[in-house]
């Protein structure tokens, strides 16, 4: 994966891993979810979200996995789901 406007892209071949932008994470309360939007993401084409899961460690157990983070997509989900995308996290 890499990024370009704010989307995911395919990477190029034979790079297993790419940088993502500086992401903070906090939590809300569930009574607020319903009454938040996604910001405008600018740019053409269909636009789809893919639940991409975010562990601890390398090695993908539920031990390790932490949570679900929608990343903006030109592909439909299954795309991604199908390479096995997923992110690593820098707990600390």
């Amino acid at each position: 994966m890499y990024w370009q406007n704010k989307k995911i892209l395919t990477s190029a071949p034979q790079v297993l891993f790419s940088p993502l932008p500086v992401v903070h994470v906090f939590a809300i309360s569930s009574a607020n979810t319903a009454d938040s939007k996604l910001p405008p993401g600018g740019g053409g084409g269909a636009v789809s979200l893919y639940s991409c899961p975010v562990y601890k460690k390398p090695r993908r157990t539920d031990l390790n996995f932490i949570f679900f983070l929608q990343l903006r997509s030109l592909q439909p989900p299954q795309h991604w789901t199908l390479r096995g995308a997923a992110l690593l996290c820098d707990c600390k």
